[in-house]
């Protein structure tokens, strides 16, 4: 019986012991988009040569649209515990929905993205319809 107890509290012990060591190096953390000043770093680091003039961030944090001085826009959305980012680019389907704008970039490995935006959806949509064709 004391060697049951003993057991059992060696596994809280290491169970405890590995949650305190998970949170000491971050892991787990709330992963969301802080300010304009992240989507663009989250855009340059995920499209090479991308350098983001402009950023509305969904309300919850969870995906951005970030434009750089071109006028190309590049989506940054939540996949699994990681940030991904594409450059939007022609042929993609948009609807705004009041406060929401959806984006779906018609990529088989990419679901459609709706955006809380607020008062600044409309503006980002228009915006998606001047955006130019990719360079090859």
């Amino acid at each position: 019986m004391t060697a049951l107890a003993i057991q059992m509290a060696a596994s809280l012990a290491a169970v405890l012991a590995l949650g305190w060591l998970a949170r000491w190096i971050g892991l787990g953390g709330d992963m969301r988009i802080t300010d304009t000043a992240h989507a663009i770093s989250l855009a340059h680091e995920g499209i090479y040569g991308f350098s983001g003039v402009d950023a509305a961030i969904d309300r919850a944090g969870y995906s951005a649209l970030v434009r750089d001085r071109e006028g190309r826009h590049a989506l940054i959305m939540i996949k699994g515990n990681k940030f991904v980012t594409r450059l939007v680019t022609p042929p993609i389907e948009g609807r705004l929905d009041h406060k929401l704008l959806t984006i779906d970039l018609r990529e088989p490995d990419c679901a459609p993205v709706t955006l809380n935006l607020g008062d600044k959806a409309q503006y980002w949509a228009s915006g998606l319809r001047h955006i130019p064709t990719a360079k090859a």
